[in-house]
């Protein structure tokens, strides 16, 4: 009989953690992103003008510059290792590498979804959201006004989702896509500074 009262309260505690886990999702489509988490989503169109394909010995990385109808731009980064490695810290941490940012601050976090404000190292700011899905995957988003990216805060959190820490505002715009990207992915970044790491089977 207490198996039997054990084996209940296991599930139950099992589906109630089901019931309330967030689930997200950041999504590029031909025309369209999509950020989503739980039943909320928010779609921004874009066109696509340019892409670049990385290709590291542990990790492929995919970058796309996005136009919106309003001449801004934004950037689109998806990476993901090898089957044999992994990264090697929690996502805010390893956006901070990426981008070689001073600073970052996370103004929202539910389940693998985050939003952030990124100092890079002249001092400007980049508005970013981003999501790792495992650890062998890692999407990035940036370059959202200080409007649209407070809207989207708005939107998707919930009373559990606290913003974190206050916006500074007046961030940067990113308009010629010569210089939009300002991820600085390398064979050092990997390799010495850690960023990825053999995956660890024990």
């Amino acid at each position: 009989m207490m198996k039997i009262i054990i084996l209940i309260a296991v599930l139950s505690a099992f589906a109630w953690y089901m019931y309330t886990k967030d689930v997200s999702s950041l999504e590029l489509s031909q025309d369209k992103i999509t950020i989503a988490l739980n039943k909320k989503s928010i779609s921004i169109s874009v066109r696509q003008i340019e892409e670049k394909n990385l290709s590291f010995q542990t990790l492929q990385v995919k970058q796309k510059i996005l136009e919106r109808t309003d001449g801004s731009l934004l950037v689109w980064e998806e990476s993901r290792t090898d089957g044999e490695y992994q990264y090697n810290f929690p996502a805010s941490k390893s956006v901070q590498m990426i981008l070689y940012a001073k600073k970052i601050n996370i103004l929202f976090q539910a389940s693998n979804l985050y939003g952030a404000q990124v100092i890079i190292k002249n001092g400007e700011v980049l508005n970013a959201i981003f999501r790792q899905s495992d650890d062998q995957s890692l999407t990035l988003l940036y370059g959202l006004s200080d409007m649209e990216f407070l809207e989207t805060i708005k939107e998707l959190k919930s009373s559990e989702v606290l913003l974190e820490s206050s916006m500074v505002h007046d961030v940067l715009r990113l308009d010629n896509p010569k210089y939009a990207i300002k991820t600085g992915w390398s064979t050092r970044l990997h390799t010495i500074d850690g960023l990825i790491t053999p995956v660890d089977y024990e």
